[in-house]
């Protein structure tokens, strides 16, 4: 009988636990959908593309950034001049109109990014 009641404790625990994840998913899922994203794409050391979606209007708001078919969640952290966003790994700086991606170590992973215009849309007009 005690094994039985253990493994029945575990499936509890088990359940709690995806009961838990499945709610702050949920969360995170409402969270960010009440934050509009503008995406802008960057053509970077003229072929390498990364993608950022900014939110339009909370500047303090984090940044996803897509590189290498990774995505990754940067926040704001004040500069002197321009922008920076950082994570454990990465940092997304901007000044002027260039920007470049580079690891928390310091090497460069992309530079000299430019955003790259994107068609007009007919509800653009």
């Amino acid at each position: 009988m005690e094994g039985k009641g253990g493994s029945m404790k575990a499936w509890k625990s088990a359940l709690l636990g995806a009961t838990l994840l499945s709610a702050s998913c949920a969360a995170a899922a409402s969270a960010s959908a009440d934050t509009a994203m503008q995406t802008v794409k960057y053509r970077c050391n003229g072929s390498k593309m990364v993608v950022v979606e900014y939110p339009i209007q909370n500047s303090d708001a984090a940044i996803r950034l897509s590189w290498n078919n990774h995505r990754y969640r940067l926040t704001p952290t004040k500069v002197a001049q321009g922008e920076r966003y950082i994570s454990q790994q990465l940092i997304w700086s901007l000044l002027d109109e260039q920007a470049r991606l580079t690891t928390r170590g310091g090497r460069v992973l992309a530079q000299s990014c430019h955003k790259i215009q994107l068609q007009a849309t007919a509800d653009d007009a």
